[in-house]
């Protein structure tokens, strides 16, 4: 009886900038495809520039996953690949999911929305007939490719529904122990954070998250489900901290109530510390009093803004200023940290609206907050008005589409404004592109945030000079930009080390 031949399959994630948790798309895909292929060899690439690791994989077929701030790099690093490698390339991920015109004919084919079922369906085509034929691919649901130059798109591909089907991630298939679980720097006590998802997709639809693009409806992974991942991680790779990577995690109550209760049956509570997304207008004491009881140490909203106005066109008067100074308070009550993102930028903003989400800043300091510009990702409604105004495109330079401010230096504490920070990105509030005391209270706000968060660390720091010290280079020297005083800093932190262990 003859064996399958082996297939070389390689995933590829390009970072933008350096992480340290695994691309949740691509170990979920493995999982999937492991389980569905027989011999099959998956491997998982990433990196800033991984171009020599993928040559020298000689695979069979390579599968790109991109972000719309990423594609562009991803498309050069293809086109480079194509001259080296004749094998079948796939893109999949949210970009060209959310904008699927701007796909490029380097790539063979395109994955849209959930990869799962999809990919298998390609892999067994590939392992039969070793190519792609376009009669095979117009049968696949949620594929593009190109014929005869022209782009075709099949039907949409319906949604796994029961989600609990999927495998747990293939975390062996990445260097776990290299980066993702190396001490997190994490003030909470926590040296070994893994990350988890225990739904795909929400069921809100603020004007600029991407989220409902890539997963759809909201779906959830069964309690049990969840709380046996939870112990598979704590087992298998002696974490200490879980981050709940859902784009909201509180929800539904009666779910989170059950996975609350299995993870003190499973004395997880006493073991793990615990983080997650949420949403302030379904924060209660309840809540607070269920998450506070498994050890959740931390919530990170998204707060947007301290304008009413401002807040109900971004969230769609799905959330207020009264839910927000609610949640802040009953945290605090509970001990467990606040983090939230301010948006700033947003079209009809005026310096008043903006002066509000200072001042609640002010009044209610977070213990992590960030400020970002509003950002037209591609699949948003805020893309759609942005195209509408001629600001974006298909074709546009998507490296404008950064929504993070630029890391403050030494220097820009001793300025009053800095207003080349929109400066080659797509700004939506054109009224106030040139306005010295709008752009100033912006970089007004990134500094009020600096100090804010430094002073919550500070508070926090246990007795430790080598925590102290790393601290000081993250929050200081490293965004200062200076490589010599942060390599000092690390001397100083080896040293530390050693005496501690002496």
């Amino acid at each position: 009886m003859n064996k399958t031949p082996q297939l070389k399959l390689v995933l590829v994630n390009f970072w933008h900038f350096p992480v340290k948790t695994p691309h949740f798309g691509l170990i979920s895909l493995a999982a999937y495809i492991r389980k569905k292929i027989p011999n099959i060899k998956i491997i998982i690439i990433e990196g800033i520039n991984p171009y020599k690791k993928i040559i020298a994989c000689q695979p069979d077929l390579v599968g790109f996953t991109s972000d719309t701030l990423v594609y562009k790099k991803t498309l050069q690093k293809a086109k480079q690949l194509r001259k080296k490698l004749k094998t079948p390339f796939i893109l999949g991920g949210v970009h060209i999911t959310a904008l699927s015109e701007s796909f490029d004919s380097v790539f063979d084919i395109g994955v849209l929305g959930e990869g799962e079922i999809t990919m298998v369906e390609l892999l067994k085509i590939f392992r039969k007939k070793h190519h792609f034929f376009i009669n095979d691919l117009k049968k696949i649901n949620g594929v593009i490719f190109f014929e005869k130059k022209k782009l075709v798109q099949t039907d949409k591909r319906k949604l796994i529904k029961n989600i609990d089907e999927l495998p747990y991630p293939a975390r062996d298939l990445i260097p776990m122990e290299d980066y993702y679980l190396k001490d997190q720097l994490n003030l909470f006590g926590v040296k070994r954070l893994a990350t988890l998802m225990t739904s795909r997709g929400c069921p809100y639809r603020c004007i600029f998250c991407g989220s409902p693009v890539q997963w759809g409806s909201v779906r959830f992974h069964s309690p049990k489900y969840v709380v046996g991942e939870i112990k598979m991680l704590l087992e298998k790779y002696k974490i200490d901290g879980i981050m709940f990577w859902d784009d909201l995690f509180i929800i539904p109550e009666a779910r989170i109530k059950k996975i609350c209760q299995l993870i003190k049956n499973e004395g997880l509570d006493k073991k793990i510390t615990y983080f997650g997304y949420a949403r302030a207008n379904l924060i209660n004491e309840d809540i607070c009093r269920l998450l506070k009881s498994i050890n959740v140490k931390r919530l990170i909203f998204g707060f947007e803004s301290g304008s009413e106005k401002i807040l109900s066109y971004l969230k769609k008067k799905s959330v207020s200023l009264a839910d927000n100074r609610k949640t802040v308070k009953l945290c605090r009550k509970y001990g467990i940290a606040v983090s939230s993102g301010f948006i700033t930028g947003t079209p009809g903003e005026t310096l008043e609206d903006l002066q509000k989400t200072y001042q609640f800043m002010k009044k209610y300091p977070l213990d992590n907050s960030q400020i970002y510009i509003l950002t037209p990702y591609p699949g948003t409604e805020t893309w759609q008005q942005a195209k509408k105004k001629g600001l974006v495109s298909k074709a546009m330079d998507f490296n404008k589409l950064f929504v993070q401010l630029p890391p403050l230096k030494l220097l820009d504490f001793l300025r009053k404004d800095k207003s080349s920070f929109i400066k080659n990105r797509v700004f939506l509030n054109k009224e106030h592109t040139n306005s010295i005391k709008y752009l100033r209270l912006i970089f007004k706000m990134q500094k009020l945030a600096f100090w804010q968060n430094l002073m919550f660390y500070l508070k926090l720091i246990p007795k430790d000079l080598s925590l102290i010290l790393k601290i000081l280079k993250v929050q200081l020297f490293a965004k200062f930009g200076s490589q010599k005083a942060g390599n000092k800093v690390n001397s100083i932190c080896q040293m530390s080390a050693e005496n501690s262990r002496d």
